[in-house]
């Protein structure tokens, strides 16, 4: 592989993820660890079900994220994605993490302490040979963690067991659209802040995705990461043909006026491609990096993945091998959408992404 580790990576996208997953679960003897957050999102099951499908020998983890004062309606929703999470996976273990704790975040933390205790990781890890996290319904604070330490945990210790990523995405207008409230500050995922920088302040580039997400977090973030360079992240293509000229239009004042962006200096990205964005990150973080390098300077690259979920996944590669600090602003509380749920699935949304196992014979050293 090259030095980009995922450049040639194994992925599939839209309608290719159903036969796809229909195909591995059912090829040899296959036993299955899957781990998704049991959430108000409708998303939260449909490729659980798929799972479900296959008969594979298969132990779910559903994790329950518990904000304070929940709207009634998306506390029924959590609890109807339980149940039919838990149906479609009858070896189960539900987890209820609270993700603040006296105004402080520690939904991550504390999640990766409950996979530790009940034994699920790394435990559980000797008896499978596959491990599925699903993003669709987990919020960033808590999937970046579980992925980033499977990860370290499955390389290790577990080469010959397989990691993959998937999850059922709505686009950054929907993603992006629900929620009402954040916290105040930024946060960084745990075990997402970044090597350590000793000495002068480096020369830090920005890199959010812009979504329909509040205004107020990406102020937040701006205000307290103070870039040097702000490299905001657009949708394309994009299944929506106007979704660049509406976040546009959204974004003018910040990119144009609070950003000072320049039009080369916006980055776009395949809206459900996940490793178009890894690639994209990982070639400008590493020509930067040697640019600052030869001129003795400290360069430094930070990651905001608001809104959707395929290129969330694509940030989070590029943060894992480059070890880059990831930034967000945590949600505490949520509402519906204006124009209400939909319910019914949507294969072209579908992404999966390989990270380790059988069909990854070596990995390229980290540069």
């Amino acid at each position: 592989m090259s030095a980009e580790r995922w450049a040639d990576g194994v992925s599939h996208l839209g309608g290719d993820v159903e036969p796809f997953l229909k195909s591995l679960l059912t090829t040899g003897d296959r036993s299955l660890l899957y781990i998704a957050g049991a959430g108000f999102d409708p998303r939260a099951t449909h490729l659980a079900e798929i799972i479900s499908g296959t008969g594979v020998k298969r132990f779910g983890v559903f994790i329950r994220e518990e904000r304070p004062d929940p709207l009634e309606e998306l506390r029924t929703r959590g609890d109807r994605s339980e149940v039919q999470l838990c149906a479609a996976f009858p070896d189960n273990q539900v987890l209820r993490i609270d993700v603040f704790a006296s105004n402080a975040v520690v939904g991550g933390v504390d999640t990766l302490k409950e996979l530790r205790v009940s034994g699920i990781a790394p435990g559980m890890l000797n008896e499978m040979t596959d491990v599925i996290v699903d993003l669709s319904a987990l919020s960033i604070g808590i999937s970046f963690p579980i992925v980033g330490m499977l990860h370290q945990v499955m390389k290790a210790q577990h080469p010959g067991v397989n990691l993959h990523v998937v999850a059922a995405t709505g686009g950054p207008r929907i993603e992006g659209a629900i929620v009402e409230e954040y916290a105040e500050g930024y946060q960084n995922p745990h075990g997402f802040k970044g090597k350590a920088s000793g000495g002068d302040s480096p020369k830090i580039l920005w890199i959010p995705q812009l979504s329909m997400a509040s205004r107020l977090a990406y102020r937040q973030l701006f205000d307290d990461i103070a870039p040097s360079e702000s490299c905001p992240v657009l949708p394309f293509p994009s299944r929506n043909a106007r979704g660049v000229e509406e976040l546009l239009d959204e974004f003018t004042r910040e990119i144009v006026d609070e950003w000072q962006v320049e039009p080369h200096q916006m980055l776009y990205a395949a809206e459900d491609d996940p490793l178009d964005l890894y690639r994209s990150i990982a070639r400008i973080h590493r020509a930067r990096k040697d640019i600052y390098e030869r001129a003795n300077l400290k360069a430094e690259t930070v990651l905001s993945p608001i809104g959707s979920k395929a290129m969330a996944i694509g940030a989070l590669l590029a943060a894992i091998q480059f070890e880059l600090p990831v930034a967000y602003v945590e949600a505490r509380r949520y509402r519906p959408p204006d124009g209400g749920f939909t319910d019914d699935p949507d294969s072209a949304g579908f992404v999966h992404v390989w990270m380790l196992g059988e069909v990854y014979p070596r990995l390229a050293p980290v540069p």
